[in-house]
């Protein structure tokens, strides 16, 4: 009489376990009977760098794939500036020459002039001012003796990451469009193979050089190529740059900088331009010279070389005198 209820026991404990074993697959619930979230994988866009602090603001950007990511944005510099003062033309541009400071031996360029010596102030440095407030960025600005003028005019600073004297990055950039930081036309030429400078570090080379000067394109804006790393935006008169401590060898970086504009512009093949041109090739913004007036290299003007992250010890190639 008991074997129909055996028969039925032995049926439903195998449909229990079932149950209480697809019970034990689903969410965990906490005391209080809420369910817990499931963690999701963190996506880690592979560009950024954990040694960088957090930087804020932040702009969103598309990742290739559709994940979100946030690019992190300069912020003001900050602490006490290294300042680079340079000659200005403003009071000399009606007799159109330079009064001074154009040294093409040294590639000291003071030629904020036109073929035909017609002055550009917008092309003029006044000053240079580099900060470093250690906030993953080092700051530079331009300030020139006028607005920053439209395309094709480029404007930049040349670094040189090892102080050998020769320039190892070219940061091109176009004025920029607002006065918060952007990406708008940015470039960075890098010499690979190191012979920027030519055959006479620092000094234009007798019988001219022809390299292959900045060749490599390391970073391309406008054509999203490694972005995130450099931002422009306007100053009065003039124009910032920030630049990623990355990119001069962190925090501690050591490196030279020099400043520079350029009207035509020049292709980053042809540097140094003072190798690539004869100076009887290039003419002279000074009055009196025999090379005078300008003829193949105008519409530039640079400072000395600035030195950043160590004292001068004398041994350092074409910095600017204490």
């Amino acid at each position: 009489m008991f074997k129909p209820v055996i028969y039925a026991c032995l049926h439903i404990i195998p449909i229990l376990v079932c149950l209480l074993f697809l019970a034990g697959c689903g969410p965990s619930v906490d005391r209080n009977g809420l369910n817990m979230e499931i963690a999701q994988a963190t996506i880690v866009d592979p560009t950024t760098t954990a040694s960088l602090p957090d930087i804020t603001p932040t702009v969103n950007q598309i990742a290739a794939r559709g994940v979100e990511i946030e690019k992190k944005l300069p912020l003001e510099p900050g602490g006490t500036a290294q300042i680079i003062h340079d000659q200005t033309c403003a009071a000399t541009a009606s007799k159109k020459r330079a009064a001074g400071g154009d040294e093409y031996k040294e590639g000291r360029f003071e030629r904020p002039f036109d073929k035909e010596m017609n002055y550009l102030p917008a092309l003029d440095i006044n000053r240079a001012e580099l900060f470093r407030p250690k906030d993953g960025w080092i700051y530079l600005k331009i300030h020139l003796m006028d607005e920053p003028a439209q395309a094709p005019v480029v404007y930049g600073v040349e670094l040189d990451l090892n102080i050998d004297g020769r320039g190892d990055l070219l940061i091109q950039a176009l004025a920029p469009e607002t006065t918060d930081w952007a990406e708008t036309g940015i470039k960075v030429w890098w010499d690979s193979d190191g012979d920027v400078g030519g055959q006479v570090i620092n000094r234009s080379d007798p019988v001219g050089f022809k390299g292959s000067g900045f060749e490599s394109l390391k970073v391309d804006t406008a054509g999203e190529k490694n972005t995130g790393q450099i931002f422009t935006r306007l100053n009065e008169r003039g124009l910032d740059i920030a630049v990623s401590e990355e990119i001069i060898g962190g925090v501690n970086g050591k490196f030279t900088w020099k400043p520079y504009t350029d009207g035509v512009p020049y292709s980053p093949t042809r540097y140094d331009i003072n190798d690539y041109y004869l100076l009887i090739e290039a003419g002279s913004a000074i009055q009196g010279e025999k090379d005078y007036p300008l003829k193949e290299l105008f519409s530039v003007d640079n400072t000395c070389r600035g030195l950043s992250g160590l004292m001068p010890s004398g041994k350092e190639q074409g910095v600017c005198p204490p």
